[in-house]
């Protein structure tokens, strides 16, 4: 079985050597980006379950005029 974890290993420990490729100048951009993207996610999530006047669908009978 030690073979099987050591193969199971190898593609991690290979990730995380292609992370030490990253310069270390982008990390905190992004986190920045990620805590960005993160907030937006969540504010529109909360803005569509919260917001009872937002309409979702369209209310009222079919228009019969075709534009």
């Amino acid at each position: 079985m030690q073979t099987n974890e050591r193969q199971r290993a190898f593609p991690i420990s290979q990730k995380l050597r292609l992370l030490k490729n990253i310069p270390t100048e982008l990390i905190p951009l992004a986190v920045v980006l990620a805590c960005g993207v993160g907030a937006g996610i969540y504010s529109i999530g909360r803005k569509l379950i919260v917001d009872k006047q937002l309409r979702l669908s369209r209310q009222g009978p079919p228009s019969k005029e075709h534009h």
